[in-house]
């Protein structure tokens, strides 16, 4: 464990150009567990949102299901993004909310392997005045063969 006269050695040794940063870093650990920024409504309601479908998706269903969740918002900044990724069948399917200076961008992928032949890739990207945008690529593999 880190004592505190190692801890002041290395402050001693940064760059002063770190020394904002670190300071920043080091004011958050003052309380602990340090508490979580505010995160946007827009982000909270996406993240239970996809906590719903996620149950949704495996209700009534066996197997393996996961869902994987991150966030990070800088309020400076005006800037963040919510992510989540999770198995709808067979289709791997992840979805990015992001906010930027109060606009919100909201980017799905989903891919799918088509009967062992065909890899499907769909990227679509919705934003202000409901423009959407999707492209779809499909690869062409070869069957795993043994060896």
């Amino acid at each position: 464990m880190a004592t505190r006269e190692e801890l002041h050695s290395l402050v001693d040794s940064l760059p002063d150009a770190a020394l904002e940063h670190v300071q920043h870093v080091l004011t958050r650990y003052q309380a602990w567990p340090p508490a979580r920024p505010p995160r946007p409504p827009e982000l909270e309601r996406f993240l239970e949102e996809s906590r719903g479908q996620f149950q949704q998706s495996v209700q009534g269903k066996r197997g393996i299901f996961g869902m994987g969740g991150t966030s990070d918002f800088d309020a400076k900044r005006s800037s963040g993004s919510a992510g989540t990724t999770r198995w709808e069948d067979d289709t791997l399917v992840s979805e990015t909310l992001r906010l930027h200076k109060g606009h919100q961008l909201l980017v799905k992928e989903r891919i799918r392997l088509d009967a062992g032949k065909t890899l499907i890739y769909v990227h679509s990207v919705e934003g202000p005045g409901n423009k959407l945008d999707q492209h779809e690529i499909r690869f062409e593999i070869q069957p795993n063969t043994p060896g």
